[in-house]
């Protein structure tokens, strides 16, 4: 980790009990939300962001959410999110795992559905290739306009947190 966690005390009072909820919720503290919480009103922001994107009344499909998420993950090289969200799709589908998802061009178990949602996300996060009117006109057979915006947020927030983790080496482990 390229810049070290705060001792416990060390973090702003209000960011503390975050911190806490995160490490009982996931049975480890995340260094991601130890180095942010550096920040106070960063991780504030992002973890209202956050919230937002993942809840359960959200129009994206959870299995969805998963499945771009990893795929983001794997684009960016972040094993962090690449094994925390592979347990998400994995519970959720288990006709599909990352190893799936690193070639999901020539994989004949993914639905036009979900390719249309991986090219997509292939397009936005890979700065080789651009979104096309094609990856719109393929969306808007599964997806309203709102809904496209949704997805959208949601790959654009998986680029900055996996980049984020890249950045500061926190993809190889939790604490």
């Amino acid at each position: 980790m390229r810049i070290p966690k705060l001792q416990s005390n060390q973090y702003s009072w209000f960011i503390r009990p975050f911190l806490w909820l995160l490490a009982r919720n996931q049975n480890t503290t995340l260094k991601p939300a130890q180095i942010l919480g550096r920040r106070p009103k960063l991780f504030t922001a992002i973890f209202l962001l956050y919230r937002t994107i993942n809840r359960k009344s959200s129009p994206i499909q959870p299995y969805i959410h998963a499945l771009l998420s990893v795929r983001v993950a794997q684009l960016n090289q972040c094993a962090f999110t690449i094994e925390h969200d592979s347990k998400i799709l994995k519970n959720l589908k288990e006709r599909l795992n990352k190893e799936k998802l690193l070639d999901w061009q020539n994989c004949e178990d993914f639905k036009p559905q979900e390719c249309a949602v991986l090219a997509y996300t292939d397009a936005i996060t890979n700065t080789a290739l651009h979104v096309t009117d094609r990856h719109m006109d393929q969306l808007r057979q599964y997806y309203n306009d709102d809904e496209i915006i949704e997805l959208t947020t949601i790959i654009v927030f998986q680029n900055m947190t996996t980049k984020f983790n890249t950045a500061f080496d926190v993809c190889r482990k939790t604490l």
